[in-house]
């Protein structure tokens, strides 16, 4: 009956159309009562006074009961529709019968010889079943079982009877009764129509508006994120201004003292060290976000995870006076171990970072199928009703003045990211003032006997040797060029410059042979990307060579793109030593 409608609207819809065959009860119940009387009054002196009485009090009867039926039912509030179909089911039964007593009268009062009596019953019966279509076709059975007992008996007694005229009637009677039937369905299937397009309009609302609360609240977030990155951002920006006019200053001095020089120097280091920790952070997220970091499963033992752990921290546990232990465990997972390792990093460095007495614990405990990796700690702890806080970006307890020496409020934020990415499921429990239990369940595998050639959790980097090399270097910002070449050739590298994908091509073309590798910003004027250079130059001399995108977006079209390009991508600002160490170990 309901099989146009989507299943998970079908019972709200099923409730409606039994709610509304209720709703529509009263007045085919109070016609009933009328239509009796009536028929008292017209029949009184042309039928069996006792059997009108009797047939008169049996629809009385049954009348009244409906009534109260529907009554009860339509004031007892909110029903399930196991209930609602109960009373669907019920209602059929009562309208059954109802049907069944109407029809009596097209048997009890059925008077060949009396035309007016003849022609009062087929008015009486074509009036009931073309009445009650409006009233009972909500719930077409109820419809159904009314009508055929109504009008059957009579026409039947008419064909039985053989007269020409009583046949006419009779087949009149099942002509009218296939025209109610068949508008009967109509009218419930457009009941039908008009309450599930009404529920999936309601739906469409709701999905709607929930949307809505979502985009504001992201927008919401957003701006906090924002907000927040840009103060963490300004600070360190603030320090290098100061420190660069310090600088000027102390170069206009007579004499120049290389203490102060370097003292500047350090600081102008530790500035940016902060600015390139924020954004290294934030591009973390971006690149979780965009979903360019893809799980790469592999088994292996969670102890040399938790060695890898204890080597990171233990020194930063000593010189708070902290006490690190991690419990050696037997487990071997399959997952992401790199990204596992950074879940755990982040937990523990939170940790040593919010714990100023006690210590800190971690282990690994069985539950059943699956492991629970334990971080616990005494620190500051967490209030109950922060808990879902503080795996938003920025959040930080207790520190409102965004210190930045106690973090950047950015790694539980990745934690639950991550955890998302390898299956994981990050739950925390805490008391203020007491220390929090953070726990990261995955699935475990069967314990498996140690091999001594195990590949450790985080694979050291290769070593290279130092060698001098022939680099172009494209960028379209003119002091960023500059200050390129200066560093790669105080490298002992051999520079050529071009700030287009045109001069690229040109000096890629001059000093085709020669050329070792190609070092070019990612976004460029007129639209032009890095990995159009790469290719341009390598059309330009023939053949590839080792080619790196230097870029500083982290959006995530940006992310996607310089991720699925194939080549070396590293992100703004520079770490000197890092960039270096991956020029010396491409390929010759």
């Amino acid at each position: 009956m309901v099989k146009n409608t989507s299943k998970n609207i079908r019972p709200k819809v099923r409730l409606e159309l039994i709610n509304t065959l209720y709703r529509q009860s009263p007045p085919i119940l109070f016609g009933n009562i009328a239509v009796v009387s009536l028929s008292i009054f017209l029949l009184w002196s042309e039928v069996s006074r006792r059997d009108l009485l009797g047939w008169a009090a049996a629809i009385y009867l049954l009348t009244v009961v409906r009534i109260v039926i529907v009554w009860r039912d339509r004031f007892a509030g909110e029903h399930p529709i196991e209930t609602a179909m109960r009373r669907a089911r019920r209602y059929v039964l009562l309208s059954g019968l109802s049907g069944c007593l109407w029809g009596s009268m097209g048997l009890l009062f059925f008077a060949p010889d009396n035309t007016v009596v003849t022609a009062f019953i087929c008015i009486v019966l074509a009036g009931m079943t073309g009445g009650s279509v409006a009233s009972l076709s909500s719930y077409w059975p109820t419809y159904f079982a009314y009508a055929l007992p109504t009008v059957l008996p009579f026409a039947i007694r008419s064909f039985a009877y053989g007269n020409t005229l009583f046949s006419v009637l009779g087949f009149l009677s099942l002509f009218l009764l296939g025209v109610n039937l068949s508008f009967s369905r109509n009218l419930q299937r457009t009941v039908l129509d008009s309450v599930s397009l009404r529920f999936e309009n309601i739906g469409l609302i709701r999905q709607l508006t929930e949307e809505k609360e979502r985009a504001e609240l992201a927008n919401r977030s957003k701006s906090q994120f924002l907000a927040a990155a840009s103060h963490d951002l300004r600070q360190p920006t603030h320090a290098l201004g100061l420190y660069i006019a310090t600088l000027r200053a102390i170069a206009q001095a007579p004499n120049i003292e290389r203490t102060a020089l370097n003292g500047i120097a350090g600081r102008l280091q530790t500035a940016l060290k902060g600015m390139s920790q924020l954004l290294n952070v934030l591009l973390d997220i971006s690149r979780l976000d965009a979903g360019v970091i893809n799980a790469e499963p592999r088994r292996f033992p969670l102890q040399q995870a938790f060695d890898a752990l204890e080597n990171d921290f233990l020194e930063a546990a000593s010189s708070k006076g902290l006490s690190l232990k991690i419990r050696s465990t037997s487990v071997w997972l399959e997952t992401d171990a790199a990204l596992l390792h950074n879940i755990l990093s982040n937990l523990l460095s939170n940790a040593v970072r919010y714990t100023t007495r006690g210590g800190i614990r971690v282990a690994c405990r069985r539950r059943g199928d699956e492991v629970d990796i334990q971080v616990f700690d005494t620190g500051i702890g967490i209030a109950a009703d922060q808990h879902s806080m503080i795996f938003r970006e920025f959040y930080q307890v207790g520190n409102a003045a965004r210190d930045r020496e106690q973090g950047l409020g950015l790694g539980l934020a990745i934690v639950q990211r991550t955890a998302v990415l390898i299956g994981a499921n990050v739950r925390v429990r805490s008391r203020l003032g007491r220390g929090s239990l953070f726990s990261v369940r995955l699935p475990a595998l069967p314990d498996i006997p140690a091999l001594d050639n195990q590949v450790d959790v985080i694979d050291a980097a290769p070593v290279s040797s130092r060698r001098t090399r022939a680099i172009l270097v494209v960028d379209d910002d003119r002091d960023v060029l500059a200050s390129m070449q200066t560093l790669l050739r105080a490298w002992g590298h051999t520079v050529v410059a071009a700030s287009s994908i045109e001069q690229a091509v040109v000096v890629a073309t001059s000093h085709g042979p020669a050329l070792q590798m190609v070092l070019t910003d990612f976004r460029l004027a007129r639209r032009v990307t890095g990995v159009d250079v790469i290719h341009a130059v390598y059309k330009a001399i023939g053949r590839e060579i080792p080619a790196i995108i230097i870029t500083g977006d982290t959006s995530a079209d940006g992310i996607d793109a310089t991720t699925s390009s194939g080549f070396h991508v590293v992100h703004k600002p520079l770490d000197p030593e890092k960039m270096q160490a991956l020029i010396d170990a491409q390929p010759a």
